[in-house]
């Protein structure tokens, strides 16, 4: 049923409606929790209206200022701009020999001649928690054994260096040590000979992952490090990732990094800054005018990090220093053997420092960082000796040759650092502010962009386990504030450390990219599940603790998930409703700090039930059958903030034929369809209607045609179309060049759904499947088309190839924005100068494509690559089966599985949504914010067992409803050592920037012009008047910043993200 309009005056009234504020902005007011107890489950938006009579309105649109207005763009130039200067042919070659460099050499130095070369010398090996090897298979093989000779050789000599970048490893050899052992490598960190750089639970990949699953493995790995080693690293190391966004120097910076060094760029990009000496850079946030967070960035020459990339253009020269390959240079100090197919040292030399002249000539000042490694060096002592040994005799000789002008010597990635600020102040060199980021990487002249798509299946999953995870997290933290048994904390935080540790491991260069081995991504599967069940145990254990806690007298023994994994290798399936003979207890738990409405759909195995609130009334709900014995129920559910609703449902003596809200499915075949007259518009259109907006389907191609809304007098044309790109490329290139098929329709069949609470159609078609549907209810879902398409390449036709969903609509502009890991909206446009394969953009959960009359907002549950080659229209690729074998991986990725991927679409009309001031960015609608929290946000469901029982309720678990500008990116029981000791909650906010225009009359999650938190008071926890202490950290707990009174009000700008450390003080 449509609702009516209503009032002005209660328009006024509910566009004024602030739910309160975290906590204490209104002291004598209920909590959220005690005022949704009072109103109750049957909460609407009218209730909504009341609620301002208790808190009156805190939210003035007039006063609403922007972000976007406000930002201005104060880089020396933009990512974008640098790309647009950008001419290339297919023929078009990087200058890599010596002779091709020399130009650059010849050039005027920003130093003095008289400066030496400083050569740092930095020995380092890259150990990927899986690629072509298990996790596993690489730390029993390799990895245990590198970190036990760096305690031993770096002890043995003592003038030698090492880095080391991940704690992941760390953690899993540490735990073997023994005391001595610990302490002697401690003694090497506080020496500073040993550097911990970057330090993060992994080195993760920048493209796919969502920044939530940043920041948490960010916060796991430097929480370790401070906890074990007592060290803050200063300077992040990555080396492996195939290009590098903009969100992730921002959260470095954040976390008191201060120096980042990336290597994997666009190498013509690469090219271009070397010729301009802009190798270095202050690396500045869109919306950073004033440069608070600025970050000194260094990118480091050539391609690859192993040895034959280090020193100079020239690969042959430079593999002369891998002396483990090599025979042993000759000692100056002693007699000269036969040459015995040895190089003279003198010719070495030469050779070598002039590759080191040109290599620096890419940089303003003498100081060279030489890394000295590779994948999984120094595994044996064989190495470590012949390393070293010859490494010490050839610094020797070239420091002693006065004409060389060069000192070489041991160091780390800080002592580079440190003596590129030397030289920096001692010259007063400058440096550029750059702004933008770094997609997409070329090896060769591929372009790396085929990993945003790769193993779609994995990515998903990934998804699914940081929804899980973040959900488990915030409950345990309240379930866990008060009093709770030893042992029952102890198995909450044992599975939080596990779940976490996985699902950081996937973030991974190697593994949420889809870039390893088949038998290594079905261990990341596993891990994968292992932590969703984890997950899932500890939020139903948490929701159980709360509910016995809370005065309810619970009897509940128990609660099951009704989503499992019972397999890796297969997509998370819904779990039948037990029914008992005395009613299931059905609890649905919501995670979001914000309230929403929400169709919750579950599968019962028999049609006759009666859903049951907590006032003893009736719910209505939709019914369709979808198996024999399964039947599907959609029915509507407000939530509170951060809270659990409780129903009762059970069998009923009505029969299937008694229940009035069936759901109406009309078929049309293929057969039937080509007997249909286009002229005919009820048989071959379909319209869904709801309070909002209508959608209009073509019930002949299976696609929707035309949106509209409804009091804004605009429709626009939107169709959804099935591609297949033929490709060449493997796991990490996509080579496609752009072509691309309609995928025929010759076999589809199109379902027509009608009930009372959904509206759409569902298509089958080969080898996918999808269902286009509209919400009927007002809501935030309801303003959107949902897609959900269901796809599994293993019975395509084609072998190799990207299947892809192409949008069109009439918007008129060939610039569209990407977010940038969930966190911030990137311009991108399509260059006709690079390849179609370089115009391909990662995309982490939202696009926009907008012009000065409407905008597109799609937004995903999961990472994809994205295209847009045609004004108006973009291309999300949903799976590929990539078959080129590629570094180093001798086998295809054609392990593909059923996958699942879900999609809110939104067609906005100008006056509702503030438009680009640039094309380096975009801000979406609050509404639009909200609409993407709810996808990747979703209700989890569990049920009672047989003889569990609580009485139906709603109950919220936060203090006061938080604005929906603000977001809780991160919330962490912190637990250290063996026995994962309880050390307090982290807490990280982010606060988002908006859009005003006309989009703040008709929110669905309300904001709030005072942009600040009390820390210690958004919870509602289950003993009153908690005592905690309070402080300000630094993003990932290495260090603090303050120490916040009780209450204390903490003020937020636009995209600030702030970390708070609670401890309880009893």
């Amino acid at each position: 049923m449509r609702i009516k309009k209503k009032s002005f005056l209660l328009k006024l009234i509910f566009s004024g409606v602030v739910i309160y504020f975290l906590v204490g902005v209104w002291n004598k007011s209920p909590s959220a929790s005690q005022e949704w107890e009072q109103r109750g489950l049957n909460a609407n938006w009218a209730s909504l209206r009341d609620f301002a009579k208790y808190h009156g309105p805190r939210f003035k649109t007039s006063a609403c200022v922007s972000a976007a207005k406000s930002w201005r763009i104060t880089a020396n130039f933009t990512m974008n701009s640098v790309l647009d200067a950008l001419s290339l042919t297919s023929g078009f070659q990087l200058p890599v020999t010596t002779t091709a460099a020399m130009s650059r050499a010849d050039k005027t130095q920003t130093v003095p001649d008289t400066e030496p070369l400083q050569v740092i010398v930095i020995p380092h090996s890259h150990n990927d928690p899986g690629w072509k090897k298990t996790y596993r298979e690489y730390f029993d093989d390799q990895t245990t054994h590198i970190l036990s000779l760096m305690v031993k050789k770096l002890h043995e000599y003592p003038d030698m260096t090492f880095i080391w970048v991940e704690s992941t490893f760390l953690d899993t050899w540490w735990l073997n040590q023994t005391l001595e052992t610990r302490s002697r490598f401690k003694e090497l960190v506080d020496s500073g000979r040993l550097e911990i750089a970057s330090g993060m639970w992994v080195a993760p990949d920048e493209a796919s992952p969502h920044y939530f699953a940043l920041v948490d493995q960010m916060i796991e790995g430097h929480y370790w490090v401070k906890k074990n080693l007592g060290i803050v690293p200063e300077s992040s190391l990555n080396y492996d990732q195939f290009g590098y966004s903009s969100t992730m120097p921002y959260l470095n910076k954040l976390a008191g990094i201060k120096h980042v060094l990336i290597k994997r760029i666009n190498r013509w990009v690469k090219e271009k800054l070397g010729t301009q000496h802009r190798m270095n850079f202050r690396w500045r946030q869109i919306w950073d005018s004033q440069g608070l967070d600025d970050i000194f960035a260094h990118v480091d020459t050539y391609e690859w990090m192993s040895i034959s990339d280090s020193c100079g253009p020239d690969r042959p020269t430079c593999m002369k220093l891998d002396f483990k390959e090599q025979p042993d240079l000759p000692d100056p100090n002693k007699p000269v053997p036969p040459a015995g197919g040895r190089i003279p040292l003198e010719t070495l030399a030469n050779s070598l420092v002039e590759q080191f002249r040109l290599k620096n000539a890419n940089y303003k000042y003498n100081v060279m960082m030489l890394p000295h490694g590779g994948d999984f060096r120094f595994d044996t002592e064989y190495e470590w000796d012949k390393q070293y040994r010859n490494m010490k005799i050839f610094m020797k000789y070239v420091n002693e040759r006065k004409d060389f002008n060069v000192q070489m010597r041991f160091g780390t990635l800080k002592d580079f650092f440190m003596e590129v600020d030397r030289q920096t102040e001692k010259y007063g060199l400058n440096y550029p502010v750059v702004t933008g980021d770094f997609y997409s990487y070329t090896e060769n002249q591929d372009y790396w962009t085929g990993y945003f798509t790769t193993r779609q299946f994995n990515k998903r999953l990934g998804r699914e386990v940081l929804e899980s995870l973040r959900s488990a997290e915030l409950f345990a933290a309240v379930a866990i504030s008060g009093h709770v048994d030893g042992q029952v904390r102890q198995q909450i935080l044992s599975d939080l450390v596990i779940a976490r540790k996985n699902l950081g491991i996937f973030q991974h260069h190697d593994a949420i990219t889809g870039t390893s081995k088949k038998h290594v991504a079905r261990d990341y599967e596993l891990l994968l599940t292992s932590a969703f069940t984890s997950s899932q145990r500890v939020l139903a254990t948490a929701v159980q603790l709360l509910l016995s806690g809370d005065g309810s007298n619970s009897k509940l023994s128990g609660l099951m998930p009704l989503l499992a994994r019972p397999t890796e290798n297969r997509l998370t399936r819904q779990v039948l409703l037990p029914m008992y003979q005395a009613g299931t207890q059905l609890l649905l738990v919501n995670s979001l700090t914000q309230s929403r409405r929400e169709l919750v759909s579950l599968l019962v195995p028999v049609s006759n039930i009666t859903i049951i609130d907590y006032k003893n009334n009736e719910v209505a709900f939709d019914l369709y059958q979808v198996a024999s014995g399964t039947f599907k129920i959609n029915f509507v559910v407000d939530f509170p903030p951060l809270g659990l609703v409780i129903l009762t449902v059970k069998q009923s003596n009505k029969n299937r034929d008694q229940i009035e809200n069936g759901v109406k499915v009309e078929v049309v075949t293929n057969s039937n369809r080509n007997n249909i007259r286009l002229q005919d518009t009820e048989k071959t259109r379909m319209t869904c209607e709801n309070s909002l907006m209508n959608v209009t389907f073509s019930l002949i191609t299976g696609t929707p045609e035309r949106l509209c809304y409804h009091g804004k007098q605009f429709c626009a044309r939107m169709q959804i179309d099935w591609r297949w790109f033929q490709e060449r490329g493997g796991a990490y290139a996509s080579i496609t060049h752009g072509r691309s098929v309609p995928l025929t329709t010759a076999n589809m069949t199109v379902k027509s759904i009608r009930g009372s609470y959904t509206c759409g159609i569902e298509v089958t078609s080969g080898f996918y499947s999808y269902n286009m549907t509209l919400t009927l209810v007002h809501s935030a879902p309801g303003q959107a088309l949902k897609v959900t398409v269901l796809s599994d390449l293993s019975k395509a036709v084609e072998k190799m190839g990207n299947f892809a969903m192409r949008v069109k609509t009439d918007i008129k502009n060939e610039l569209f924005f990407v977010d940038s890991a969930g966190l911030q909206m990137m311009g991108r446009k399509f260059r006709k100068d690079l390849p179609f394969d370089g115009n391909i953009y990662p995309m982490s959960s939202m696009a926009i494509l907008e012009d000065a009359h409407a905008r597109l907002v799609v937004h995903s549950a999961q990472p994809h690559g994205v295209v847009g080659s045609t004004s108006g229209e973009i291309d999300f690729m949903l799976d590929r089966v990539a078959m080129r074998p590629e570094m180093d991986l001798p086998e295809p990725v054609k392990d593909n599985k059923p996958t699942l991927t879900t999609f809110f679409m939104e067609m906005l009309p100008s006056s509702i949504f503030e438009g680009h001031v640039s094309m380096e960015t975009t801000v979406p609608t609050i509404n639009s914010i909200f609409l993407n929290d709810l996808l990747q946000h979703p209700i989890y469901a569990f049920s009672s067992h047989e003889n569990g029982y609580v009485a139906s309720k709603v109950k919220s678990f936060l203090h006061h409803e938080i604005s929906c500008d603000f977001v809780l990116a991160n919330v962490k029981n912190l637990a250290y050592s063996n026995d994962n000791l309880h050390d307090g909650l982290s807490l990280t906010v982010f606060r988002r920037a908006y859009g005003c225009h006309g989009n703040l009359t008709e929110l669905f999650c309300p904001v709030n012009n005072e942009a600040e938190i009390i820390p210690d008071a958004i919870f509602n926890p289950r003993k009153a008047n908690p005592n905690y202490d309070v402080r300000e950290m630094f993003l990932s707990h290495l260090k603090e910043k303050r120490k916040l009174g009780s209450n204390e009000r903490v003020r937020m700008r636009a995209m600030d993200i702030k970390t708070f450390h609670l401890r309880s003080r009893e």
